[in-house]
């Protein structure tokens, strides 16, 4: 069960949820032992299953997370960070203006298990990255 209490808006339940067709490649134990909610796992699986996708301009499809607070979007997008570095999709940018929200972001990866290196842009020179 998720730590908080959540709600769907009678609108969007009002939309049929669809189908799953993603098969995900993050570990069983992220995913069974409870380091993602339910409720987390359900937004990581739809953007993940666009993110299966490409656009005819061959830019991949992306997905909007617009939960509320509480319901663990920085968890949702270690997931999904995690899910395509796991796919071969090594690069993600993760932006913040808050330096609290930057280690709740390295917090929620470890948490997840995810051995991901993050760079802070501001500890980086000007050069290409490697």
């Amino acid at each position: 069960p998720h730590v908080e209490h959540v709600v769907e808006s009678a609108s969007l339940a009002c939309v049929a949820p669809v189908d799953v067709t993603y098969s995900m490649a993050l570990p069983e134990y992220a995913l069974s032992s409870g380091v993602l909610s339910r409720v987390q796992l359900e937004a990581v699986v739809y953007a993940l299953q666009q993110h299966s996708k490409m656009l005819p301009s061959g830019m991949r499809v992306g997905f909007f997370i617009g939960d509320g607070t509480g319901v663990g979007k920085g968890r949702e997008l270690a997931a999904i960070v995690w899910e395509n570095y796991l796919r071969g999709r090594r690069r993600a940018v993760w932006f913040t203006c808050n330096t609290d929200l930057a280690v709740d972001a390295r917090r929620d990866l470890r948490d997840i298990g995810a051995d991901i290196k993050l760079l802070s842009l501001t500890s980086m020179g000007y050069a290409p990255i490697e």
